[in-house]
């Protein structure tokens, strides 16, 4: 039964494919039946001469018409990319004196950066000798520059490129540089602060030199001494305070020195404050520095009112002047 139903859809389908195909056939016979159909063009002069005709077949004409519409479209869409062409080559050169612009206020600012540099490039030696002590080198950007920090140059395949690139790339280098050298000095300079924090480096009280250290006309008319301290001339009561952090070894009287207080420093230092009028600390205390230890006064032997102020490296009394002028 099956099998019956199957042979009657396939013989359908055979009789309407034959049909189309038919149809189809009659189509294309007809198509070029039609298309071989001839045309007859004449040319009609208006004097008596011959007419002049010829034949052509509808194929040839619609090959004709065809080629004329392909060559319209083409020439149209031509003509519209040309002009999409030409508005973009217009855009590119507008495009083309933006960045040239900038790139000549990026020359003047390269220019500028440079000279600014080569200013401060001195100023950058100076401190790093005064930094580290040492004054044997030319220009320190250099010697970095020999410690493993090459300078950009151009090479032939970036022969095209602006020089302002090169420009932009030798300051980086020199940057690059300047940081490291910044980066030292600010080495240095953390461990001198330190060092200076860490040792007697201000003034005691204020008030005014009266008597330097050194060889001098003894104050008791007694002809020359030995002045181991600097005196500080100031009002009773004015403020002593402590030239850098330490522990205090000994406060209270202290013979011709009168009240007077010996604190212990690192690296070795030790720093006296005579002829206290009071003091303000015990033995073993713990000062900061700029804490006030004592007031002026004119006690033990004194012929007035001043702090004798001493810095001891060891057991040896040295000039405190250069460790606290800078600051007078």
């Amino acid at each position: 039964m099956r099998n019956i139903q199957f042979h009657k859809i396939k013989k359908r389908f055979s009789e309407f494919f034959y049909i189309i195909k038919k149809q189809l056939v009659g189509l294309k016979d007809n198509f070029i039946d039609k298309g071989h159909e001839k045309l007859t063009i004449m040319f009609i002069p208006h004097n008596e001469k011959k007419i002049f005709d010829f034949q052509i077949s509808k194929f040839i004409v619609s090959f004709f018409l065809i080629l004329f519409v392909v060559v319209l479209l083409t020439s149209s869409y031509a003509i519209i990319k040309n002009a999409k062409v030409k508005n973009e080559e217009e855009r590119l050169l507008s495009d083309y004196k933006d960045i040239r612009s900038h790139l000549l206020k990026c020359e003047k600012l390269t220019c500028d950066v440079s000279l600014l540099l080569n200013e401060i490039t001195p100023d950058i030696n100076d401190l790093y000798g005064l930094a580290t002590g040492e004054d044997d080198f030319e220009d320190i950007l250099k010697d970095y520059d020999s410690k493993g920090i090459a300078s950009s140059k151009p090479e032939k395949q970036n022969i095209l490129l602006p020089k302002e690139i090169f420009q932009l790339r030798d300051l980086q280098h020199d940057f690059i540089n300047l940081t490291n050298v910044v980066k030292t000095l600010k080495n240095f300079i953390a461990v001198r602060t330190q060092v200076i924090n860490d040792t007697p480096s201000i003034i005691p009280n204020r008030g005014h030199i009266s008597s330097l250290f050194g060889w001098r006309r003894s104050p008791f008319g007694f002809g020359r001494d030995f002045h181991t301290g600097i005196d500080i001339a100031a009002p009773p009561g004015v403020p002593i305070r402590s030239t850098a952090p330490g522990v205090v070894i000994s406060a209270g009287w202290g013979g011709g020195y009168g009240f007077m207080v010996k604190i212990r420093h690192k690296y070795g230092f030790q720093t006296i404050y005579g002829h206290c009028l009071r003091i303000n600390v015990k033995p073993g205390e713990r000062v900061k520095k700029g804490q006030i230890i004592s007031y002026v006064g004119q006690t033990g032997s004194a012929t007035g009112n001043h702090c004798h102020y001493e810095i001891r490296v060891g057991k040896s009394a040295i000039n405190p002047y250069p460790y606290m002028s800078k600051l007078w």
